[in-house]
């Protein structure tokens, strides 16, 4: 998630606040969830059919323990799909990518793999539904069509400053960072870099392996953060240029514990996740702080109920890297 071998050094001392929102009765954040559509044809459902072909010739084999899923058309038989326990036991950054791979599921995009990853991390109990945590990311194109145009306007000179997004790092003053690429997480294990400071619970209970992550500065300002005092240096893009990004508040405290699938909805109900371009996401939260004063980089943490993190599928490359 963060770059290279300090992509998680200001991670490990995030406090999730868990503060209350003062925009319960307009705010544009509130509605039902946004369901994002279940990709299909993975690796793991192709060997589950072929299990069923070998089954239905007579051909013997192990019996799957996890729920029954979907039919796959009409007449179709269901689908038994298996645990992933290697994946559930990995202890490291290697094991995770390792299990990833042998399951057939390091290609799956950002998205799809945090959605697996979550789904094994809480498995369905009997009778549930397996836990899909991109119904948890509410899609900030539907919320802005509830906005009324008074609050769009109130808003308008808040949506007029200018916001970019950082990636802070570097621990020596005096020297910036050698990389040129904010990598993930997954792409720093596979390739051997991952850092020691890295937290496997926040990989396993979010499943944002392939995310990286960044703070929201409005006119060069960001929100308090004690691990800023550690960094040195950032880089910085226009947030109206990311084509795909998501907001929340640090979800781990609510995340990093044993449940089952049940057990995770009930712990995702409430949390504010948003999931749009940058543009959208933008004016969304542009709505929710406009009475913020002189401080709307401060207010991101409260419209958003905790510590506000952006999220990038993938990664970004830097263009320069800028003294703090």
């Amino acid at each position: 998630m963060r770059a290279h071998s300090s992509e998680k050094e200001e991670a490990e001392q995030r406090s999730p606040q868990g503060r209350t929102t003062g925009f319960a009765d307009t705010d544009p954040f509130a509605g039902p969830h946004h369901h994002l559509p279940r990709a299909a044809g993975n690796a793991a459902v192709a060997r589950a059919i072929a299990r069923e072909r070998q089954e239905a010739h007579g051909e013997a084999r192990q019996a799957a323990p996890q729920t029954v899923g979907p039919d796959r058309g009409s007449g179709a038989a269901p689908i038994q799909r298996t645990a992933d326990e290697e994946l559930r036991e990995a202890k490291t950054p290697e094991q995770i990518v390792a299990a990833l791979k042998k399951s057939g599921h390091s290609e799956d995009d950002a998205w799809e793999l945090m959605k697996y990853m979550t789904s094994q991390q809480f498995p369905a109990g009997e009778g549930q539904a397996d836990f899909d945590i991109l119904g948890s990311i509410k899609s900030a194109s539907e919320q802005l069509q509830k906005v009324k145009a008074v609050r769009r306007k109130m808003a308008a000179p808040l949506m007029a400053k200018r916001w970019t997004i950082r990636h802070y790092t570097g621990s020596d003053p005096n020297t910036p960072p050698g990389f040129q690429e904010i990598a993930s997480t997954y792409d720093n294990a596979a390739a051997g870099r991952a850092s020691e400071h890295t937290n496997v619970a926040d990989w396993r209970s979010l499943g944002n392996i392939k995310f990286t992550f960044y703070l929201v500065a409005v006119d060069g300002q960001v929100p308090p953060r004690n691990w800023l005092n550690n960094t040195h240096w950032y880089a910085e893009w226009d947030l109206e240029q990311i084509p795909e990004c998501w907001v929340s508040p640090d979800l781990l405290e609510r995340m990093n514990k044993p449940m089952d699938a049940d057990g995770a909805r009930a712990a995702m109900q409430g949390a504010r996740a948003f999931r749009g371009t940058g543009a959208q996401l933008k004016e969304l939260l542009a709505i929710s702080a406009f009475g913020a004063g002189n401080d709307p980089a401060s207010a991101l943490d409260t419209a958003i109920g905790g510590a506000f993190e952006l999220k990038v599928p993938d990664g970004l490359p830097v263009a320069e890297w800028h003294k703090k």
